[in-house]
């Protein structure tokens, strides 16, 4: 049977039938495991900065996969061409990490401008006596299945067959490849599954040879010709590669799955049947393992264990009464009902895992699996599986109802999902943190499945849907970027509108990579749509693709408001977004009069997440609001920055409030607090499209961060509207200046609880000092919450010796520190006491040997950062005294 890209009459090209990411995404997901490599993303930031550190690949090879490296590409770069700049950037990356190899991938604005990065890399590979290995695979080429293919046909161009094994493998070299050793395909060592597998295949006399590419490094794979026989573990992904090597080299394949009893159980003997077809006797030299005899082993597995599979049957068996034990624990589990939804291999055989332990599969999405895929989960749960195309939200929590589900088991993208609803969810996808692959896997499953199910059966409920509706880096490579693009910006400012939908116009990995990023940080359902351009839209214009899903989200969804974000693709490619939006409000009035469409462009060649945050305010104000302006007495506008989290606009809100003002604000980041009930395609919460089109009547602005300065000004030219900027409301004098404004504007003495809460943060903080003062804190944030952090900081007495922001800003000028440079996390360097930064910082902070205060973006390494308060004097207080007790701890 053909595989799903290869089927003729899907009229296809190799797309997978769900749009879930790009080829860019799929190539870095094959090659990046290799840790001793460094991977170059050629192009605007977005591409990395989206995606860097965060995949659930791990390694004891090297931490490279565990960094980001990107050229960071600009628009002048774009127009003159950006090649010497890779140069340098290969340069730079050899002479400060020392890789084995270096990978550059192209993107989509380098593949549009024609960069010839293959000439560069010859040129590199020359000069620095290293692979230097182009990977052609810009998103809009396909989906993440072709560039998992794309990576797979790299590493059999550049790598496989250029060495040789080192003893003892070269020793047992013979005619047909070296005895008893395989390699495994397709097997990225997600959450460690791979260390789990390995054991038990070195028990049974199988030697691992390479891995492609989970814990591997550069040298074994460049030797995977030798081995006896590939073990494809994610046929979807990496088939091509075996097939070429059986073509090339004779080396026969199999394809496995090690999740689950029945599945491990199978794959060992499909190994050992397979080596033993080639000649090989290996497996008759393995020992029955302690304390099992050939007593231990029932007649049936004696029977089919004569002769040299006796002993495959040994450990199978051991292995199988251990799990037996340490499963009883999790009976319970049994007669449960799941909805199961990923891909790949793993739709098929996480069935099997579940079935192992009692639990009945009553639906199975395929919108991620190829049509090989789906016979295998026939052959499994019979001619009537339970397959389900539509996995849509909606219909997710319909099939979760109408079947009585007990859980879901799908990707991290569907927790929110399962955390709105209110049923047990398992994450199986590849952003994982547990293992689960083998049999000590299979315990893994049933305890986080447990843990799952217990902690919702103490209050379960299926809710009712709700539809609410020095300034330059200096060098030519980034690594581990600080920085963001700006899309991320605006696509977070328009989760803070109700019924309002941001769509990417661009590939779609860039909407993709965005999503799991924003939702990783706000724990949140996230509204994010994608045009998904490829090919044939680049060559033959995309301006269609825009309309045409623009129009379909309105005619199914009637939004409020549509936010039309460019990306670097669309804004190079010159797509004319602003006309096709003014061509269309014709026709769309026809369908929903009370949907505004709103271009925002987000190039990410260019600013960076505050700055995008900043255009889409501004856009929506100027897209919404008209000429007309009744003053509204005692209506104020809040343009709150994108430093302050979701407990934050709750605060402030509470604050204004108590003054006898109300305020609209723009964003709302509130409905981001957790408070959201089920899941929509739209964002839900926030401040309402009619409230924003009040905001031309109000009587004051308030513009919190210096970059919602640019959407104040904008009230002020059009409308008159006087505005205050208050570059911080943390720390006492930051909070003093809001209680002043607002006393101000209000005609208002400053509440007493709010003159008490003053009092307890005086007095903390003359607790804390003792702990902070003289402390040498760096600093790695956003412009404006390096601002407010270095404020309040300096209030303590603690010195910022160095504040590292991403791109250029007005507000350097403000930060509070003895040196600010605009640099990546990679080139934090120095003496400190602390690192306040966001979780991609964590290795950084290793390196530095110092603890890490994770706040900014984006926060996920740590629980409650969106809840909590960090402005005003309650606020300002419990941050700081977060901050001593990093110290309270480090002394004790």
């Amino acid at each position: 049977m053909q595989s799903g890209c290869e089927q003729e009459n899907k009229n296809k090209v190799c797309r997978s039938r769900g749009g879930e990411s790009c080829a860019f995404d799929g190539a870095m997901i094959v090659l990046q495991p290799i840790a001793d490599t460094a991977h170059i993303v050629h192009g605007p930031i977005a591409c990395c900065g989206n995606s860097w550190e965060g995949r659930g690949s791990l390694s004891r090879k090297g931490m490279l996969d565990r960094m980001g490296f990107t050229t960071d590409i600009s628009e002048i770069e774009i127009v003159y061409g950006a090649e010497e700049k890779l140069s340098c950037a290969i340069q730079e990356t050899f002479d400060k990490v020392r890789p084995k190899a270096i990978f550059v991938h192209a993107t989509c604005v380098s593949g549009l401008i024609g960069e010839d990065i293959e000439a560069v890399c010859t040129k590199a590979a020359a000069d620095l006596g290293i692979r230097v290995i182009p990977v052609n695979a810009p998103g809009f080429v396909g989906p993440k299945n072709l560039g998992n293919r794309i990576a797979g046909e790299v590493l059999l161009d550049h790598v496989i067959g250029t060495g040789e094994p080192p003893p003892p493998f070269s020793s047992s070299l013979g005619k047909g490849g070296l005895r008893g050793v395989i390699n495994l395909i397709g097997e990225y060592n997600i959450a460690g599954d791979l260390w789990l597998v390995e054991p038990v295949l070195n028990a049974a006399g199988i030697n691992v040879l390479s891995k492609i590419t989970g814990d591997a490094s550069f040298e074994e794979i460049t030797w995977a010709h030798r081995a006896k026989l590939n073990v494809v573990v994610c046929s979807r992904a990496l088939i091509n590669v075996a097939k070429e090597m059986e073509r090339k080299y004779s080396i026969p394949y199999v394809e496995v799955s090690f999740f689950g009893k029945t599945e491990m159980s199978k794959a060992l003997r499909r190994i050992a049947e397979r080596l033993q077809e080639g000649g090989e006797n290996i497996i008759d030299k393995i020992p029955l393992h302690p304390p099992f005899t050939k007593g231990d082993i029932s007649p049936s597995l004696e029977k089919r264990g004569q002769g040299r599979f006796f002993q495959i049957e040994s450990i199978i068996a051991r292995e199988e009464k251990q799990l037996e034990e340490k499963l009883k624990i999790y009976s319970h589990l049994k007669g449960k009902k799941a909805v199961l939804y990923t891909g790949g291999v793993k739709s098929w055989s996480f069935i099997s895992a579940l079935i192992d332990l009692g639990i009945e599969v009553v639906a199975v999405g395929t919108k991620k699996s190829t049509f090989e895929d789906e016979e295998k989960m026939k052959e499994i749960l019979g001619p009537d599986a339970p397959l389900i195309e539509d996995v849509t939200p909606a219909n997710l929590r319909r099939l979760m109802k109408e079947r009585n589900a007990d859980m879901l088991i799908a990707g991290g993208r569907n927790l929110y999902l399962a955390v709105k609803e209110g049923f047990p969810f398992v994450d199986v996808n590849q952003e994982r943190h547990i293992a689960y692959a083998g049999y000590e896997g299979l315990v893994n499953l049933a305890q986080q499945i447990s843990n799952s199910v217990r902690f919702y059966n103490e209050n379960r409920s299926y809710k009712s849907y709700k539809t609410y509706v020095d300034k330059s880096l200096g060098t030519s490579v980034v690594i581990n970027p600080l920085k963001h693009s700006q899309s991320i910006g605006a696509a977070i400012a328009l989760q803070g509108i109700d019924r309002a939908l941001p769509i990417i116009h661009g590939a779609q990995g860039c909407t993709f990579l965005g999503k799991v990023l924003i939702t990783k940080h706000f724990r949140e359902p996230i509204a994010l749509a994608s045009t998904k351009l490829f090919t044939e839209d680049v060559v033959m214009g995309s301006e269609e693709a825009l309309v045409k899903v623009t129009e379909g989200f309105i005619e199914k969804q009637t939004p409020g408001l549509i936010g039309v974000l460019s990306s670097g693709l669309s804004e190079v490619k010159g797509d004319d977004i602003q006309s096709a939006i003014s061509n269309q409000r014709s026709a769309v009035n026809g369908i929903n009069r009370q949907c505004h469409i709103v271009h925002i462009p987000t190039p990410d060649y260019e600013g960076g997440m505050e700055t995008g945050y900043a255009t889409a305010v501004e856009a929506v104000l100027r897209g919404i609001l008209d000429k007309s302006r009744k003053e509204i007495r005692g209506q104020i506008n809040v343009l709150a920055g994108l430093h302050l989290t979701p407990a934050d606009f709750n605060e402030l809100r509470e604050i204004i409030e108590s003054f006898g003002l109300c305020p609209v604000f723009l964003p709302d980041l509130s409905a981001l607090d957790g408070s959201r009930e089920g899941s929509s395609p739209l964002a839900t919460g926030g401040v309402t499209v009619s409230e924003i089109g009040s905001m031309n009547s109000s009587m004051f602005t308030i513009a919190i961060g210096m970059s919602m300065e640019a959407p104040a000004k904008y009230l002020y030219g059009t409308y008159g509207i006087e505005y205050k900027l208050l570059e911080s409301v943390a720390g006492l004098r930051g909070s003093d200046d809001l209680m002043i404004t607002l006393s101000a504007i209000s005609e208002r003495p400053v509440p007493e609880k709010y003159v008490r809460q003053r009092r307890s943060l005086s007095d903390g903080m003359r607790d804390a000092h003792y702990y902070l003062s003289g402390k040498k804190i760096c600093t790695a944030l956003e412009p404006d919450m390096s601002v407010q952090t270095s404020a309040w900081l300096n209030e303590m007495a603690a010195d910022v010796e160095l504040a590292v922001i991403p791109c250029c800003s007005e507000a350097a000028d403000r930060i509070n520190s003895k040196r600010t440079i605009v640099s990546d996390l990679f080139s934090v360097n120095g003496d400190f006491d602390l690192l306040i930064s966001s979780s991609h910082a964590a290795d950084t902070a290793d390196r530095l040997g110092v603890p890490l205060y994770q706040t900014g973006f984006p926060v996920y390494k740590v629980m409650g950062h969106t809840s909590k308060t960090t402005i005003g004097y309650r606020g300002s207080l419990a941050m700081i005294n977060e901050v001593a007790n990093v110290f309270l701890h480090e002394r004790h």
